[in-house]
């Protein structure tokens, strides 16, 4: 048995502190998800799959793949190894709620005065939050398909945003989602539930790094952007509250995960209402 297979049999290639944090400091460089020696193991799992597929020996011939000339789409890859996060639909259901009782009807009336609604799940993996918002508002409004009524959903895995534009999900991704949801705007098929094309025509899926330069002029009604900040440091979450705050309409609504909280100078401009939710005023709290 060659050496390789001996690794592969005993668990896996071995992963060292210095190829970690070589490894970390990539993703954080390009990705600013912060990664510290708790996540050696998690690293190790997802990235030996690439391994196997690259058909490399050592977590240092990986690196040196992704640090060559040609490395940029397996710079891709990693971060989508990375960034990949687990999901499903109506997850933290109080903010559904909070929604459905406390911003949904103010943006029903702005419907109804023809006015523009922009709503932005920002880090939405593979979609099933921007849909679980979806299927609220048609359940609430059915002719905001015949409104100036959209929802953005961005993230930095492009394998999640697939998954998100197909529509069709497994049956554990759906778990949560009330019967009646079900019923109305999923049709089982043999890879599990389809969304319905009504929702699917409501939202529109963008590739998008947090850490990169956002070519985003719009400014939103609601934005969520839940248990996506946890995993970057507190200067880059300071810096990217202050950058959610400008694209937040006067008293839009922002919620964010049950671990997390606002810091840095946004603090003042994004005032709790509730569990993790946040909404904005330009002149702060009084």
């Amino acid at each position: 048995m060659n050496n390789l297979a001996q690794k592969r049999q005993d668990g896996g290639i071995e992963l060292s502190h210095s190829d970690f944090n070589a490894i970390a400091g990539i993703v954080r460089k390009n990705a600013g998800i912060d990664l510290n020696e708790a996540k050696l193991g998690l690293v190790k799992s997802r990235l030996q799959k690439r391994l196997r597929t690259l058909d490399l020996r050592s977590f240092r011939d990986y690196l040196n793949l992704v640090n060559s000339s040609n490395g940029a789409a397996e710079l891709d890859e990693l971060i989508c190894a990375i960034s990949t996060n687990v999901t499903s639909f109506n997850r933290e259901p109080h903010h559904f709620v909070h929604f459905r009782e406390k911003v949904l009807p103010s943006l029903i009336k702005k419907m109804k005065a023809r006015e523009k609604v922009r709503i932005w799940s920002a880090g939405c993996s593979n979609g099933s939050e921007a849909f679980t918002v979806a299927c609220a508002v048609l359940d609430a409004y059915p002719d905001a398909l015949k409104c100036d009524f959209k929802i953005l959903a961005s993230d930095i895995d492009k394998y999640s945003l697939e998954t998100g534009r197909s529509g069709i999900y497994s049956d554990d991704m759906v778990a949560k989602m009330p019967g009646s949801s079900m019923d109305k705007w999923f049709e089982k098929v043999d890879s599990g539930y389809a969304i319905d094309p009504k929702l699917r025509s409501m939202v529109s899926f963008k590739t998008l790094n947090l850490m990169a330069p956002w070519p985003i002029r719009m400014k939103y009604d609601v934005i969520f952007c839940r248990n996506v900040l946890i995993y970057f440091t507190q200067e880059d979450q300071a810096g990217l509250f202050n950058k959610f705050s400008q694209h937040l309409l006067e008293d839009a609504f922002m919620y964010i995960g049950h671990s997390e909280r606002v810091v840095g100078t946004a603090a003042k401009n994004l005032i709790s209402v509730g569990a993790t939710t946040y909404q904005y005023s330009s002149k702060g709290s009084a």
